[in-house]
């Protein structure tokens, strides 16, 4: 992959967290170390191979851990995750098309 993953889900994270403060949910550093986790887990393996993009997994993992109906747009997080996300999806388009 041309972008590092552990770049990746810190931009993600650091977008979800202004996002979240700035609409005024509370949770704590163990709430993003699970998020990062999972991000790490699906990010990790092979293009071909992931069941979803990092926009469904974390409106999943918020979903689930917030008990909220929130749903996460590449917009909420900030430019730089929208810049970010687009590089991974041309590495993805890259890889599937090769």
């Amino acid at each position: 992959m041309n972008i590092e993953i552990e770049d990746f889900i810190e931009v993600l994270n650091e977008g979800l967290k202004k996002y979240l403060k700035q609409n005024n949910y509370s949770v704590d550093k163990s709430f993003y170390d699970q998020l990062e986790k999972k991000l790490h887990y699906e990010l990790s393996r092979p293009f071909n191979e992931q069941l979803f993009t990092p926009t469904q997994l974390l409106n999943n993992y918020v979903q689930k851990n917030l008990n909220s109906t929130l749903r996460l747009t590449p917009f909420d997080l900030g430019e730089e995750f929208r810049s970010t996300l687009l590089r991974w999806g041309v590495a993805k388009a890259k890889f599937l098309h090769e």
